[in-house]
């Protein structure tokens, strides 16, 4: 795929998610509640990301699946990584991206999860899901539908009849969009989710395109979980991502 001189990434995002037992039940170890966000914290400084940040949760209960710490090399640098409990994220916005350096990133994230603790994988693979996000801003001109925009930059069938948008008492041009796909994959094996959405983005009103490619650990791998088989998984889906990106937006859009 051709390098984007100018692309409409916001933020691409790599992350490791467990314990959710059952949807909506979770289960976490002692050690994962009171010191594992700490071991991160003293891996992440030998990796050479010393600046600690504390992330608001708004309740004094920790939360499954919610970050509570972030780990740079300097102030407002990129990547960072964060932690919470059962959740793991690697994290690059558009300035300083490309796939090499935030694959390198994601490297280094999971050596940072092994010095933590060094069969953290395995400990957590029946729970365990790897998700990569990415994170695309389109903004529309203001004297452009929704509808109008969609069909002509985007290739996703879906927008409701004229016979319904013509009635005189229905505002066709403020129309707002929500939509949501969901396919399996087969290499690697899970599901890809493409999300477009109405969203405020960096103060101005746009569409946010979300490509979310997951995978549940269990079934990745016969054997224990390794860093290189996740780092595999990374590589084909973020061929799932680029396939995605190629074939569901025109060029109009981001050029």
């Amino acid at each position: 795929m051709t390098i984007l001189s100018d692309p409409p990434l916001i933020e691409a995002i790599f992350q490791l998610c467990w314990g959710e037992v059952v949807p909506g039940h979770y289960s976490y170890t002692q050690e994962e509640q009171s010191l594992f966000a700490g071991k991160i914290s003293a891996s992440a400084f030998r990796k050479g990301y010393p600046i600690t940040e504390g992330v608001q949760q708004g309740s004094p209960v920790l939360m499954p699946m919610v970050v509570t710490h972030r780990f740079r090399k300097g102030h407002n640098e990129w990547p960072c990584y964060q932690v919470g409990l059962g959740v793991f994220t690697v994290n690059q916005i558009k300035n300083g991206y490309d796939w090499v350096s935030f694959k390198d990133a994601i490297n280094i994230g999971l050596e940072m999860l092994e010095e933590a603790e060094s069969d953290k994988l395995n400990s957590i693979s029946d729970t365990l899901s790897i998700v990569l996000t990415y994170q695309d801003a389109f903004f529309p001109e203001s004297i452009v539908s929704i509808e109008k925009y969609l069909k002509d930059n985007f290739r996703v069938n879906a927008s409701l009849p004229d016979e319904f948008l013509n009635n005189s008492d229905i505002a066709r041009d403020q129309a707002t969009v929500n939509i949501n796909f969901n396919v399996e994959t087969s290499n690697p094996k899970g599901n890809v989710s493409i999300r477009i959405a109405n969203a405020i983005i960096n103060d101005r009103p746009g569409l946010l395109m979300e490509t979310i490619i997951q995978s549940k650990a269990r079934e990745l791998v016969n054997d224990k979980l390794s860093k290189e088989s996740i780092l595999d998984w990374v590589e084909r889906a973020h061929v799932i991502q680029k396939h995605s990106f190629k074939t569901l937006i025109n060029p109009s859009a981001y050029q």
